[in-house]
């Protein structure tokens, strides 16, 4: 080899050739072939050499299957013990310094996704119902057929109808509850009361009896001041619809007939007729119906403020296969037919009053004529339906109501009856630009004009890509067009992106949009002009623009978002505006936008188009702009409906287990413990709640 070497021209051999040729103690050794160049790195196991280059002592190994597609490094093994480690550990190198040299061999990322993933704002993904997962859903069974929607009249209509005779019926409530508290007074054992001095006035009149005719004559008072709930009790009972007037209607006669007959009962001098529970239970029903008609009255006289207001209305997946509340702008119609339907009270005693009707009068025939004392059945009859005509049956729907109904018509809010609050439930709500700053809350603070550009085409550019854009920045551009005499003009191909829009004005590319959207679109801007609250314009590439912006948001804000939240309600960013996101909202207004939804630009434009070809059911209609109007009517139609339920599931408790109680004292004739003071006791007790729901409904 070293004569080859000496020749010029000759072949070159490297260090493996000459270790492999000289290392085996001298002996000559077959000429090895030459290696070839490794180019991947090999990710299976060296194979062991053959039989005839293994070194003695040394047992061949079975070789392992190679891997396709992998080419591996030659392993040097000499035929003396410590050369084998030293070429081992020379292998172990060359496959270190392979690993280095491509641990970074990797496909470089791209450089518009890493400027899309810098500039563009996160958006949150829309869940998409899963059509395999969702049963098909059954027909409702409905036991009673829909009745038709009473008519449609107008707002304003509707409140002069409410509003005549509203404040005799205020009067006559006052009246009906003096009654029936000078009635409470007789009932009970008060010494200061002349009993003894009217009864030796009138001649051959005892004192039980004069007092169960005064007693009697007290609850016929009270009966005819309330005539509304006497009339409609019979009328609803006669045309076999009963609800909670018809047992009202009930307990008033078999408590008048009580009164009538009670001295004649032997044994009971001490327990004089239930004329007092019964006259507070009607004054109590007629004080739910006023407050009902109250609020219905300011609901449509807040509703009739404006021609096209607000529509509040609630899609049953609009966004996230989820409820969702909306608002657009339209009319009235739907909402006076809406304000004249039942409400939740009368809904819930279509199906109670005829169990407590018929419960009530079982119970009174088994404890009188069952228990042989047939002469107690007025007695008995008077006792359960008067526990079953529970005094919150009527005050659960109107006392909230015309809490809610106040606060609401304050802010020019009307809820839609109990119509739209049933309605409302958890879910969404689409929140848009005018709702966190509506008209006069966004200005143009300062102009300024690049690249000799004139100002009058920067702005009418502008002004018109806004006009088209339709967001909360059109009217301070508009504004700022007429200031600079600039004319709107024509855009074609317009397309929307995260951050601005481009389009076409007069054969020229125009980009108006954040500064975000500016380097997205790879428009260099100056040092020092990467303003967030700001929009810029691009034509042809090169900045022309930029408009300072000052945005104003009421301090109301944040609290409304936030009693939106705590109603299980979560608000849905559509914003047009470009700058509206989430990053600035956060920032510079402390929202709490974690908390929030940010569609994608696509859904965002779906989400709040102004006319919507589709709209969901009517909950309420405002007269006002901003978010506080919008918020008190959604948080305030979800605490109305809960109220309501909470308040008839205490009434309807009182009614049953009042009617268990009195059925089983009248069966055993414990006159001494069904006493008036007692009942009232009873009976005042499942008001109690009532109240505290009532002054609960609008704490928000």
């Amino acid at each position: 080899m070293s004569d080859e070497t000496k020749k010029q021209g000759g072949p070159e051999y490297t260090v493996d050739e000459i270790l492999a040729e000289y290392g085996s103690k001298g002996q000559q050794a077959p000429k090895p072939k030459r290696p070839q160049k490794v180019v991947d790195f090999p990710t299976g196991e060296v194979p062991p050499l053959p039989p005839e280059e293994a070194s003695p002592g040394r047992a061949a190994k079975k070789p392992a299957p190679k891997p396709k597609g992998d080419q591996p490094i030659p392993e040097i093994v000499p035929e003396n013990v410590g050369r084998t480690i030293g070429a081992h550990l020379h292998t172990l190198l060359r496959r270190a310094d392979h690993f280095a040299d491509h641990m970074y061999d990797q496909a470089e990322p791209d450089p518009e996704a890493l400027r899309a993933e810098k500039y563009t704002p996160g958006v949150d993904q829309e869940e998409l119902p899963d059509e395999d997962k969702v049963p098909p859903r059954r027909p409702k069974l409905r036991l009673i057929k829909p009745k038709e929607l009473p008519p449609d009249v107008p707002p304003a209509k509707l409140a002069a109808q409410y509003g005549k005779g509203l404040k005799g019926q205020g009067v006559r409530t006052k009246f009906a509850l003096v009654s029936a508290l000078a009635a409470v007074v007789c009932s009970l054992e008060l010494p200061f009361l002349p009993w003894n001095t009217l009864a030796g006035a009138l001649q051959g009149m005892e004192v039980f009896q004069l007092r169960c005719l005064l007693l009697t004559a007290l609850l016929a008072v009270t009966g005819l001041l309330c005539y509304e709930i006497i009339a409609a009790g019979a009328k609803q009972f006669f045309t076999l619809r009963p609800r909670a007037e018809s047992v009202l209607l009930f307990a008033w006669l078999f408590t008048l007939a009580d009164g009538l007959t009670a001295f004649r009962m032997e044994g009971r001098t001490q327990s004089p007729p239930f004329s007092a529970i019964a006259a507070l239970g009607l004054a109590f029903a007629l004080r739910g119906e006023h407050a009902r008609r109250q609020a219905d009255r300011l609901s449509a006289k807040t509703a009739s403020q404006s021609r096209t207001p607000y529509v509040v209305s609630l899609d049953d997946a609009l966004w996230s296969n989820k409820p969702t509340y909306t608002k657009v702008s339209g009319s009235s119609l739907g909402f006076g037919s809406r304000l004249q339907m039942e409400d939740g009270g009368h809904a819930a005693y279509r199906l109670a009053a005829p169990l407590l009707l018929l419960g009530a009068l079982l119970c009174a025939i088994m404890a009188s004529a069952g228990q042989g004392e047939a002469g107690r059945l007025l007695w008995a009859a008077s006792a359960c339906f008067t526990a079953a005509a529970s005094w919150p049956a009527l005050l659960a729907f109107g006392l909230p109501y015309r809490q809610l109904a106040q606060r609401l018509s304050k802010v020019g809010a009307a809820l839609a009856g109990w119509a739209g609050a049933a309605r409302c439930r958890p879910g969404g709500v689409i929140v848009s630009d005018l709702d966190l700053f509506p008209t006069g809350s966004v200005y143009v603070a300062q102009v300024k004009v690049f690249g000799g550009a004139a100002t009058e085409k920067v702005v009418g550019y502008t002004a018109t890509m806004m006009r088209v854009m339709d967001c909360g920045l059109t009217r301070p551009f508009h504004d700022l067009l007429r200031t600079n005499g600039a004319l709107y003009r024509e855009v074609s191909g317009m397309e929307w992106h995260e951050g601005g829009v481009s389009g076409i004005i007069r054969n020229q590319e125009v980009l108006v949009g954040t500064a975000a959207y500016m380097h997205l679109m790879e428009v260099p801007l100056p040092p020092g002009h990467n303003i967030k609250n700001a929009i810029f314009c691009a034509i042809n590439g090169q900045l022309s623009g930029l408009f300072l912006l000052n945005y104003a948001m009421s301090g109301t804000v944040n609290p409304s978002l936030s009693a939106l939240m705590n109603a299980g309600a979560a608000p849905v960013l559509a914003t047009r505006d470009p700058n509206l996101i989430p990053a600035l909202l956060e920032q510079k207004f402390k929202l709490p936008v974690d908390k929030m939804e940010f569609p994608p630009v696509g859904r965002r434009l779906e989400l709040s188009k102004p006319d919507p070809e589709e709209v969901g059911d009517l909950v309420a209609l405002l007269s006002r702009e901003g978010l506080i109007p919008y918020c008190d009517a959604v948080v305030g139609g979800r605490r109305l409906r809960l109220a309501t339920r909470w308040g008839l599931a205490f009434a309807l408790a009182g009614s049953v287990i009042g009617l268990c109680l009195t059925f089983y004292l009248t069966s055993v004739g414990a006159f001494a413990s069904l006493t008036v003071p007692n009942f009232l006791i009873f009976m005042a007790a499942w008001l109690v709640p009532q109240w505290l729901i009532a002054n609960w409904v609008n704490q928000y």
